[in-house]
């Protein structure tokens, strides 16, 4: 199969809550090595880390086509579309399910810009017209320190903009989108169920 892309699912769902509640801790989750999520006014910020058990350049491989999502997990992504492409710039509509949703909230849609700077190994993304908030993305790429595999690290902002559902549904969808897009690399890669904790230290 080919290359498909982690990118595209970048769409954690930021919505109202909490007032500057912190949460920082090792994952609690085996494709999340360690996971920060703040909640400031009506904007989360969010950092993800992990560890995924290819090299750098397999794991950019595997987050080069966000238009084909849909080829990889069907049951929670429903559409992935390519819009228009310019160089290492692409535009991609997403449809996609997050369970740990209320009905009526589940299937979302959004348009993302997404840009691609490979020499660095680092994706860029924004959501556009996205109904409940607006989204800036960056995902990169660096060498475990043993150089077999790669730590991915993930940082958000997502700004709310309407008040829609408690705290802990949001932050579990925020959780949830982001372990949606682990999985899906790793089984681009061929290594369903081997996500690992990163090194420490």
């Amino acid at each position: 199969m080919k290359a498909l892309s982690l990118a595209a699912l970048a769409l954690a769902v930021g919505f109202a809550g909490c007032g500057g509640c912190t949460r920082t801790e090792e994952g609690p989750v085996k494709e999340i090595s360690t996971e920060s999520i703040v909640k400031d006014g009506d904007t989360w910020k969010v950092n993800f880390t992990s560890k995924i058990n290819a090299p750098v350049d397999k794991v950019w491989e595997a987050m080069s086509q966000p238009e084909r999502m849909h080829e990889v997990s069907p049951d929670n992504i429903l559409k992935s579309e390519l819009v228009s492409k310019d160089g290492n710039a692409k535009v991609v509509d997403l449809v996609f399910k997050l369970d740990i949703l209320p009905p009526g909230f589940k299937v979302q849609n959004i348009r993302n810009q997404l840009q691609f700077y490979p020499d660095e190994h680092r994706i860029q993304q924004k959501s556009v017209d996205f109904k409940l908030a607006d989204i800036s993305s960056e995902y990169k790429l660096t060498p475990s320190p043993d150089g077999k595999g790669t730590i991915l690290t993930f940082t958000q902002t997502s700004k709310d903009k309407s008040p829609l559902l408690v705290d802990s549904l949001q932050k579990g969808a925020l959780r949830e989108t982001y372990i949606r897009q682990v999985q899906i690399v790793n089984k681009v890669l061929g290594l369903d169920g081997q996500a690992a904790a990163a090194p420490t230290g």
